[in-house]
């Protein structure tokens, strides 16, 4: 329940009740990783960047290492799995290409990337690039590439909040 308010705090930058509830968290279980990321995320959307650095700095100097987002695609009875910004997949550079073809056709549509939960202390550019490149999406495109036409298409993470 703690986690689950932690994460609302997120949702809805509430800083002062975030780190209320992460003190709380952190009392129960001080070597879980998302609650320092959950904090260190409610201090970025406020581009709070000292308090990130302060915090990521705690994590470092706890030895406390949040598990990096991946994803997974059954293709064909064989599992892929995929990282952020992963190339090193034998097709990484068509995966790449579909990708920007994709998000050249969503952009043609419409979309607008939402990157305000793209909380790195960078330019707007920089973090469509970041969110373009989420393991989910080089999992879909890949899917896209080596499936036929009308195939259900099913996207597993390992990260949950």
């Amino acid at each position: 329940v703690w986690g689950c308010l932690l994460a609302a705090c997120r949702t809805h930058t509430n800083v002062d009740l975030g780190e209320r509830v992460a003190k709380s968290l952190f009392e129960l279980d001080s070597k879980n990783p998302s609650y320092y990321v959950l904090l260190s995320n409610i201090y970025a959307a406020c581009s709070r960047w000292d308090d990130v650095k302060r915090v990521r700095k705690i994590m470092k100097d706890e030895g406390i290492q949040k598990m990096p987002g991946s994803s997974w695609i059954e293709v064909n009875g064989k599992v892929y799995a995929f990282l952020v910004g992963d190339k090193s997949h034998p097709q990484s550079e068509k995966i790449y290409d579909m990708l920007e073809k994709l998000f050249g056709k969503m952009m043609d549509a419409g979309y607008v990337p939402e990157i305000d939960f793209a909380l790195h202390d960078v330019e707007e550019e920089q973090k469509e690039n970041i969110l373009g490149h989420h393991s989910e999406k080089l999992a879909i495109a890949f899917g896209l590439m080596n499936t036929s036409c009308g195939t259900t298409i099913r996207i597993t993470k390992n990260l949950r909040v």
